[in-house]
């Protein structure tokens, strides 16, 4: 009796932390991208990265620091979610793992943009079709492995599928939140493969991040929220792989 309110405890615990982190890597990924993105992703950003390297940088650093936290996160989830599936727990320890490789990878390629600023300004702006190449070429990679990025939304969504549907299964958290999940997972995946063989060609892109990727940050929102607020179902936390099920139980 002491060892499962002790269990109970600990996982509840577990729940007000990751429902931390889930908000500390969305508030990060925003505020991040607030600071660098409107001088990456302008038209100049040969002649603007290396004078605004302070801001670039901080905005990266402040966005990075939310990859440790998504790996955290999975990790903590990995004992109460292994109670009911432990393949797809240690599925979603590994894609949200592989999110932080490709999100690494494409920080170090926005931070060459700055250096490949920094070159630009010192020829004096001469080679500019030139440097504009390699530019692109650079930018290619945060295209596929950056946050709005294919590879990057299919290791995600795969990965939240994963989550959610245990989280569905297992009655942890209310259905409404594990569905609302699920199919917003869905919906991020069919949309930016959609997105990657031009369906939607003329659609701005602000536009697409609404349609298909405003409803996966809803349910980590409402996730988030459940988690610091409710903690996960403790009548569902009883009832995992590794309590005893009276249908096993057989008589000599």
């Amino acid at each position: 009796m002491e060892e499962t309110y002790e269990r109970m405890n600990s996982d509840r615990m577990t729940a007000t932390i990751v429902g931390v982190l889930f908000i500390f890597a969305i508030v990060m990924l925003f505020l991040g991208e607030a600071l660098y993105r409107p001088v990456l992703d302008s038209p100049d950003y040969l002649d603007t990265a290396y004078p605004n390297k302070v801001v670039v940088i901080t905005g990266i650093l402040i966005e990075f620091t939310g990859v440790p936290a998504v790996v955290l996160l999975s990790l903590l989830l990995f004992p109460i979610l292994k109670r009911y599936n432990e393949v797809l727990a240690l599925g979603y320890v590994v894609f949200r793992s592989f999110e932080a490789a490709l999100l690494s990878v494409a920080y170090i390629s926005k931070l060459l943009l700055i250096n490949l600023s920094q070159d630009y300004l010192s020829k004096g702006g001469v080679d500019a079709q030139y440097f504009q190449y390699i530019g692109s070429s650079i930018k290619s990679v945060d295209h596929w492995a950056g946050t709005q990025g294919l590879i990057y939304h299919i290791a995600f969504a795969l990965g939240s599928l994963m989550l959610y549907y245990v989280l569905y299964r297992s009655k942890l958290v209310p259905r409404l939140i594990s569905a609302w999940g699920f199919i917003a997972a869905i919906v991020l995946l069919s949309g930016s493969l959609l997105i990657t063989i031009g369906m939607f060609t003329g659609t701005s892109e602000m536009g697409l991040e609404l349609i298909f990727a405003l409803p996966i940050a809803v349910a980590e929102i409402m996730l988030s929220i459940w988690l610091i607020v409710k903690g996960f179902d403790p009548s569902a936390i009883g009832s995992g792989d590794d309590s005893i099920d009276a249908s096993e139980i057989k008589c000599p």
